[in-house]
């Protein structure tokens, strides 16, 4: 149940932020190709940390030209993740400040696994 509310939460996200991303149509037929084979990530295992340098750019779906401009996250912030998908990763970043979620596709070299459920500790 819960993944099944993430996936929806994704797929509006998606559909907010595909008038941001450059290219467009691109985007479209890559969404819908990865709504097919992308990998699920177990709850167990869904916690990530953001790792590297600069800033991690939100993309509405998992290709580089899909790119959000002004959506981000930093290094040492948390995520949910919730699929893989070639050399990106189906995240939420939980806002600890409003509450608010923002949910798209990140690099996956750009995170690290916790070893934990983002739900079984103090988010940042």
């Amino acid at each position: 149940m819960r993944l099944s509310r993430t996936l929806l939460f994704a797929f509006l996200t998606f559909h907010v932020f595909l008038a941001r991303s450059e290219s467009t149509d691109v985007c479209v037929s890559v969404f819908e190709k990865t709504e097919q084979q992308q990998a699920l990530i177990s709850s167990g295992m869904s916690s990530r940390s953001v790792i590297g340098a600069g800033r991690l750019y939100f993309h509405t779906a998992p290709d580089k030209r899909c790119q959000l401009k002004d959506v981000f996250v930093i290094v040492g912030d948390r995520l949910e993740a919730y699929a893989n998908y070639g050399e990106f990763t189906s995240v939420i970043y939980w806002n600890p400040n409003t509450g608010t979620g923002t949910a798209g596709w990140v690099l996956s070299s750009r995170t690290s696994e916790t070893g934990a459920n983002i739900a079984s500790g103090p988010r940042r």
